[in-house]
């Protein structure tokens, strides 16, 4: 979105789907650190991209409502997930990837609504 190209869900969805089959087993498995390393490097420009989207597509509206909070919420915490990054152990890097891809998919879930959604000029 915000390079001019259009935001390419199907390959959002992909990336959630395979990040969140990888960490099913937690907490009594966790998973093989160099797949959620490499899924984490996905998922992580995915969520930028994302939020960045989102970020515009709130930007203006002059009106707050409802779904604008959610998705105000939604990129404060996300802004502090990319921040916090996967912590020190496989474990913690594993729940991470399992984070961020349940972001992606509120990230791009907010996003479809707030780009189908007619814009109200007053």
């Amino acid at each position: 979105m915000t390079d001019g190209r259009p935001l390419d869900f199907g390959m959002f969805r992909q990336a959630w789907t395979e990040a969140l089959e990888l960490t099913d087993g937690l907490p009594a498995k966790v998973p093989d650190r160099s797949e959620v390393d490499r899924l984490t490097g996905h998922l992580r420009q995915h969520v930028e991209l994302l939020a960045a989207a989102l970020e515009a597509a709130i930007q203006g509206q002059s009106e707050d409502t409802t779904d604008r909070e959610t998705a105000r919420w939604l990129l404060v915490r996300t802004r502090k997930a990319l921040d916090d990054g996967p912590g020190p152990d496989h474990r913690t890097a594993a729940v991470h990837v399992e984070d961020l891809a349940l972001t992606c998919r509120a990230l791009a879930t907010l996003c479809r609504q707030q780009l189908s959604a007619p814009v109200l000029n007053g």
